[in-house]
């Protein structure tokens, strides 16, 4: 009797050793981690219920299900299971708040915890909860680099938030500063690849996390295209297994016109039941069908994507080129219905989204010539793009917007083909002809010029146009386009 109540006491009084809470990160928990970020995510949950069972107390375990809750959530935006889910990442914080404190895992799920809730939240338009969480986030990677400087995950995340932050613009540093937020982005983004190209004992914990962030990184802060491809294709990614990665690099390749690398590693995929289905694959395929102008294949995909995806970001943007097929096809009515629709469906958070709302709401059709000129420029196909615009000039077009189009169109074929000079005239045409619009050709014709400049070392008159185009107001991609302009003035700076 007296051996029953000792057990009893020592299970209230948490002192049997077995049920204590632990961070065990060993190699079941590592395999678990490469299949969530290979996009691997039902095997993933069903491997993370037996090794609940086998060992409860890992708190490694619920840390892993906060990976898959959060992409999960991210990348198919389904409300539903933001319902379900976005309650458990307070749940699992506080789980890990009673963990042990004598480890580097303690603040680093913590903070992992904040970052997921975080990201989530603000897919789900809950911005005020997604900055205070992501303030959390940052603290305690900071804390924990600190505390722990051997333990190199910190540097992934820590350099991911601190490049972020480093782009904050200067009116609203105060804020930061009081916030306790302080970031470069060089620094940033030095601390990423620091990890990348480690080989301790802690290289793997979050790797393929950093090379999925990288290439982001350096494209959309740095600025520096060519060095974001060369390392997608010096690293040796696994396009066909890790779908993860295939996400970024389809996404990075269609958005630099090169439709074509795209739609390989699409085609490639390996597909099963171990994998999240991803409606995002079928935009991404017709994406690329639309920029190579198969428009029967372009219509079906992004059919598909319109009537599987759940959330609320780029479905107007598909149905906005939904209605341009149809209006290439000459089938009027169904074009009218898929511009209609964009009324009904999505928000307008995205800049891609705000601009098909924008343009349904002027109720105009583009001109079919330059909108099948933008396709294939979109897509990589300049010579096809040029070829189409051949003798023509402004005076070809009936309004405005045409004539500022026309110039923006010329000035970024020719930027693609690296012909400088043809560049600058014709983006210089565009920013005159089209600053009073509230299209997005003038403010992207200054920050390519700004981009031209730069490249070129002509760094005052790089920040001269990257100011003309943050000094552009109402337009679409503003936010976008102005945090790019921002981060090369940034850039030009340190010169």
């Amino acid at each position: 009797m007296k051996k029953i109540l000792l057990i009893l006491a020592l299970l209230v009084t948490g002192q049997f050793t077995q049920a204590q809470s632990q961070y065990n990160w060993n190699d079941k928990a590592q395999q678990i981690y490469e299949s969530i970020t290979s996009l691997k995510i039902p095997e993933a949950r069903k491997a993370i219920i037996i090794e609940k069972k086998n060992n409860p107390s890992n708190l490694v375990l619920p840390l892993l299900e906060s990976y898959a809750d959060f992409y999960e959530l991210f990348l198919n935006e389904d409300e539903a299971l933001y319902k379900k889910y976005y309650p458990q990442f307070e749940k699992r914080i506080q789980l890990f708040e009673s963990g042990p404190k004598n480890t580097p895992y303690y603040l680093y799920a913590l903070a992992l915890g904040h970052l997921h809730k975080s990201l989530a939240a603000i897919r789900f338009d809950k911005n005020w909860e997604a900055a205070l969480d992501f303030r959390k986030a940052y603290l305690l990677f900071r804390d924990n680099r600190k505390a722990y400087p051997k333990f190199t995950p910190n540097d992934v995340y820590y350099g991911i938030l601190t490049t972020v932050i480093g782009t904050i613009p200067k009116g609203y540093q105060w804020m930061a500063s009081i916030l306790g937020l302080s970031g470069k982005i060089s620094e940033g983004n030095a601390l990423v690849l620091k990890y990348i190209n480690s080989n301790d004992e802690y290289s793997k914990r979050c790797r393929n996390e950093a090379l999925l962030i990288y290439p982001y990184l350096v494209m959309n802060f740095e600025g520096n295209q060519k060095k974001a491809f060369e390392f997608i294709q010096n690293t040796p990614y696994d396009f066909k297994k890790n779908q993860m990665h295939a996400y970024m690099a389809t996404n990075l390749y269609l958005n630099h016109q090169q439709s074509a690398k795209a739609l390989t590693i699409v085609e490639q995929l390996e597909t099963s039941e171990a994998y999240l289905p991803l409606p995002f694959w079928n935009l991404e395929l017709g994406y690329a069908y639309l920029n190579e102008l198969k428009l029967d294949k372009a219509q079906k995909s992004l059919n598909e994507f319109a009537q599987s995806f759940k959330g609320k970001f780029y479905i107007k943007d598909a149905y906005e080129r939904l209605s341009w097929i149809a209006y290439m096809n000459g089938e009027a009515k169904k074009a009218q219905a898929y511009r209609a629709t964009i009324f009904t469906v999505g928000n307008e958070i995205t800049d891609a989204d705000k601009l098909a709302q924008q343009n349904a709401q002027k109720g105009n059709w583009p001109n079919p010539l330059l909108l099948k000129a933008r396709l294939l420029s979109d897509g990589g196909y300049q010579t096809q793009a040029l070829t189409l615009l051949a003798g023509k000039t402004t005076n070809d077009f009936n309004n405005d917007a045409d004539k500022t189009e026309f110039a923006y169109r010329l000035g970024r074929i020719y930027d693609l083909m690296e012909q400088d000079d043809n560049a600058l005239r014709f983006y210089k045409s565009a920013i005159e002809k089209g600053a009073h619009l509230t299209d997005y050709f003038a403010a992207r014709a200054a920050l390519q010029m700004g981009n031209i400049y730069e490249n070129k070392a002509a760094y005052s008159k790089a920040i001269e146009y990257y100011t003309i185009c943050i000094e552009l107001k109402n337009h679409a991609f503003k936010n976008s386009l102005d945090q790019k302009a921002k981060s090369g003035i940034q850039r030009c700076l340190k010169q």
